[in-house]
């Protein structure tokens, strides 16, 4: 892997992760020490952030992490309610009975990461969920489109905002998308993506406050240049 490659790969992973903070700095030379690699492939990385629309760049006031507005969530939701459904859809006629095992350990995982309060866990064995579809689709092109949808951290800052009853709705949906796969059922598979993404969706409407507050505390902490 080149050094972009593993600078871009780690702080991708801590954008979507919630490590780094919706309106946080990130700074080239912290990644370059961290990483053992010269600063250049750093900032070619926070390029392929930017053009990935997970951070934004101001003249003269560095890379911050993205912070979204409520038309751009609002956007994605609705987004991802179109197309995610259909990449359910043929996932469920198509992945077999290895997607299905594949999903059953990850529904054990996330179950796991409830009874235990890992939210970090959960986050990520959501996304593994999602993409675990995404991969079995069969559709390169939708495949990517909602990739790049998928990893907007606004998304999955959203379970740090879910109580415990959220987070156990959302768990049933991936059981009940479990079992539509195990049926071969594309249809259900894409009704129950629907309404798991509407949930998700009206969820995230209930504590935007908690969102909004959290990014004011990130913007008041992103002045110390070593943080991250």
């Amino acid at each position: 892997m080149k050094d972009s490659d593993s600078a871009y790969s780690l702080m991708r992973e801590r954008i979507v992760a919630g490590q780094y903070a919706p309106g946080q700095q990130i700074k080239e030379a912290p990644i370059a020490r961290e990483l053992s690699i010269s600063r250049t492939p750093v900032r070619v990385a926070l390029k392929r952030l930017i053009e990935d629309g997970l951070a934004t760049s101001d003249t003269g006031q560095g890379v911050h992490v993205v912070v979204w507005g409520d038309k751009d969530i609002e956007e994605t939701f609705h987004l991802r309610m179109l197309l995610e459904p259909y990449a359910a859809f043929l996932a469920a006629e198509r992945g077999g009975e290895v997607l299905v095992e594949h999903l059953h350990g990850l529904n054990e995982e996330m179950s796991a990461g409830i009874r235990s309060g890992d939210v970090e866990k959960i986050q990520l064995v959501n996304r593994a969920f999602h993409q675990a579809l995404l991969d079995q689709c069969g559709s390169p092109r939708l495949r990517g489109i909602l990739e790049s949808m998928a990893d907007i951290p606004i998304l999955s800052r959203s379970f740090y905002l879910s109580d415990q009853a959220e987070l156990l709705q959302s768990l049933r949906h991936h059981e009940e998308l479990t079992l539509a796969c195990a049926d071969g059922d594309g249809e259900t598979a894409r009704k129950a993506m629907e309404l798991h993404l509407r949930a998700a969706y009206r969820r995230f409407v209930r504590r935007r406050a908690g969102y909004q507050e959290a990014v004011r505390r990130a913007a008041g902490s992103s002045t110390d240049p070593e943080k991250f």
